[in-house]
């Protein structure tokens, strides 16, 4: 649990440095363009989750998180024999949790940057805990569709 705590605290903090600097720095809805017609970075304040659906849902929201660490530490932590590679997702997943629910808290919203437009498609603006949980997420689901089929496999061949 150390691992993952250490490395929770520094992703969280890189998280809520790179946002403050943002907010800081670059005036709410203003835009700063990185590469053209491609990627920039917007200050943004999201009232809501993802898309931002549950919108001025703050509390709801802050609960919803408390409940998924807690989900998360007894169900796929607590008294596991974890990988490192789990240990890396686990840690992830609670910074990006954390990362937007300390914004919750404080602030009312989360502050979103990253600003991409995908072959003409405005993708919705996002940050840096938001790409955390993605990523974990998609790569633990994988993980664990690879874990099922390979047990499949040799329960078969037994």
């Amino acid at each position: 649990m150390l691992i993952i705590s250490i490395l929770s605290i520094v992703l969280i903090i890189f998280d809520q440095l790179v946002k403050i600097i943002i907010d800081n720095k670059l005036p709410l809805n203003e835009s700063k363009e990185i590469i053209a017609n491609f990627f920039s970075i917007t200050n943004a304040h999201n009232y809501g989750a993802a898309w931002s659906i549950l919108n001025n849902q703050s509390l709801f929201l802050i609960i919803i998180a408390i409940i998924s660490l807690v989900i998360i530490y007894f169900c796929f932590i607590k008294g596991k024999k974890l990988t490192k590679i789990d240990k890396i997702l686990m840690s992830m997943l609670i910074a990006g949790i954390i990362g937007n629910m300390i914004d919750r808290i404080r602030l009312g919203y989360v502050i979103d940057y990253l600003d991409f437009n995908i072959f003409g498609y405005d993708y919705p603006i996002f940050n840096i805990a938001d790409t955390l949980i993605v990523i974990s997420m998609i790569i633990l689901v994988i993980k664990s569709l690879k874990e099922e089929h390979d047990a499949k496999i040799q329960s078969r061949n037994k």
